[in-house]
């Protein structure tokens, strides 16, 4: 009599723990990440058009979610009245972006230092841009590099001039209205420009080199779906004036191989 009531003691004791383990063992769901690091760039594309625009140095480094620019005077002819004006434009050289998802923080840090004017091996003049990287990957999987070559800068500073006239504020060069919207309309065309990541160990900033042709109007940095348009001011106003041509004491140098 006692056995049969300690073996049912046994075997409510046993019921009990099974019960109370298969209420608590954790739900485990499956995480995508590359959806949220998706979803975070997807948000900076819609965004960044409106990020603040900053051209002090310091106050770059200490926000987030900023475009650094250079504000420059550039030229336009009104056709119907055949006259030329100047204007401002903003020329984006900087940003500082982040965004968080569930389980995904994005962030990016790009910072044009130095541009000069170079000549690649096969005789081709080029401006070659110098830029900090840094971000919250290893490594950047999807980056790609391209360079905006108008094909009349006449045209093109037009378009720029209506813009400012209907906005009434200067426009960013590559970023307003809506990235991409110079190729849309033929204003532009994007080659691919060479370039090379160079990672230091010791330090969380890596240089980012990339070669535009000399005509080129700025660089595209492309971590898909985000584009990141980038300019050297000295080029810039090197095409106002000249279309781009190859200054007389341009060095001659080979750039980093491309990835």
């Amino acid at each position: 009599m006692w056995s049969l009531a300690y073996g049912l003691i046994a075997l409510a004791v046993v019921a009990f723990v099974v019960l109370y383990a298969a209420a608590h063992v954790p739900n485990i769901k499956t995480v995508n990440l590359a959806d949220q690091l998706y979803d975070a760039k997807k948000w900076m594309v819609g965004n960044l058009p409106w990020f603040p625009r900053v051209n002090s140095t310091s106050r770059f480094h200490v926000s987030v979610n900023v475009v650094r620019v250079v504000r420059i005077n550039a030229t336009a002819h009104i056709h119907g009245t055949g006259q030329w004006v100047t204007f401002p434009v903003d020329l984006p050289v900087g940003y500082r972006l982040a965004r968080i998802r569930q389980n995904v923080i994005y962030q990016i840090y790009l910072n044009v230092t130095r541009c000069r004017y170079v000549t690649l091996p096969r005789g081709e003049p080029a401006m070659l841009y110098e830029i900090e990287l840094r971000h919250s990957l290893d490594q950047l999987p999807w980056l790609e590099v391209y360079a905006a070559v108008p094909h009349n800068l006449t045209q093109y500073y037009s378009w720029l001039h209506n813009y400012y006239t209907a906005q009434r504020r200067p426009p960013a060069l590559g970023l307003d209205s809506w990235i991409g919207e110079d190729v849309y309309f033929g204003l532009v065309e994007l080659v691919k420009a060479e370039w090379a990541a160079v990672y230091n160990a010791t330090s969380d900033t890596a240089k980012l080199y990339a070669a535009a042709p000399a005509a080129a109007l700025y660089v595209l940095l492309v971590d898909y779906p985000l584009k990141l348009p980038l300019t050297c001011p000295e080029q810039f106003a090197s095409a106002s004036a000249s279309s781009g041509s190859q200054r007389s004491d341009t060095p001659v140098i080979d750039p980093p191989s491309p990835r």
